[in-house]
């Protein structure tokens, strides 16, 4: 009965008639594409290959565009809270300035007429004289690494620091040299990048300090009133603060008469007599910290 079949290596049985048919099928020749199946068969192909590619390249920029706007972001506000540091913590009218670190543009932010901006650094060159000329700022650029030393005393209204604070080992020595320049009621500036920012790796941020280092501006003995305060905390933190001379320091000397207008520096002196007030509160609750004015 099983004569029209044959037994299989596998000990499958397979009818003859299908063997045959399937071999015939294996043999016969492939119809051709036409012309419209093979370019639907490439179509197909090229989609799938700028999607491969398309798509990663597509999350990297959408990833590189936000990395921007934080950027463009943080600078612009940066560039905001400069003008207004300046522009309301250097005196109008007859001022002198020195300031280290920072860029050409911050020669726009000073109040009119200001006499004079003394720009250190071993990197400040012509540009910043001409850049003085489009400001209408008058600019003496010095090279020299020691400016600040080389100052006279009492004879500054107002003293700039742009990330400047890693500069020095010694703050405490930096602050008596701006402390020595400073008339009675003169103004320390001073903009500094702290350490520790969660993205500040991604957005390029160098140079900074560990937030210690600013606490000690603050609490150096010599001002009568310092306040700091913090900006771009979530991503490239920052520093900002202002603190200012005494008009009692050398005021045997006639000094204070050229300096910051005493109306203004009660009024600062109120504002600060109310912080301080707040900080010895907070200090007794959390044992004082950046962030407060005294």
């Amino acid at each position: 009965m099983l004569s029209h079949a044959r037994t299989l290596p596998s000990g499958s049985l397979v009818p003859k008639h299908s063997q045959n048919h399937g071999l015939a099928i294996a043999c016969m020749p492939a119809r051709p594409q036409s012309r419209q199946q093979r370019r639907r068969a490439r179509a197909v192909t090229v989609t799938a290959d700028l999607q491969s590619y398309l798509l990663p390249a597509a999350g990297l920029g959408v990833a590189l565009a936000g990395v921007a706007a934080l950027r463009l972001n943080g600078y612009s506000r940066l560039e905001y809270v400069t003008a207004a540091m300046l522009s309301r913590h250097v005196k109008r009218g007859g001022a002198r300035v020195l300031q280290l670190g920072g860029s050409t543009r911050d020669l726009f932010y000073y109040p009119e007429g200001t006499l004079q901006v003394t720009v250190g650094g071993p990197q400040v060159g012509a540009m910043w004289e001409q850049a003085g000329v489009q400001a209408k700022v008058p600019v003496v650029a010095v090279t020299a690494e020691k400016v600040l030393s080389s100052q006279a005393g009492s004879t500054l209204d107002s003293v700039v620091l742009l990330n400047q604070l890693q500069q020095w080992a010694d703050v405490e020595q930096l602050l008596a040299q701006v402390y020595r320049v400073l008339k009675p009621g003169g103004t320390l500036v001073f903009i500094q990048r702290l350490r520790g920012g969660p993205l500040q790796g991604l957005l390029g941020g160098g140079g900074g300090v560990e937030p210690g280092v600013v606490d000690s501006v603050q609490q150096y003995a010599g001002w009568d009133f310092a306040q700091l305060d913090a900006l771009l905390e979530n991503t490239d933190p920052h520093a900002v603060g202002v603190a200012i001379k005494p008009l009692s320091a050398g005021a045997e000397s006639g000094g204070a008469a050229g300096s910051v207008d005493a109306a203004a520096f009660k009024q600062l002196m109120r504002r600060g007599g109310k912080a301080k007030q707040k900080q010895q509160q907070q200090q007794q609750q959390q044992g004082g910290g950046f962030g407060t004015a005294r």
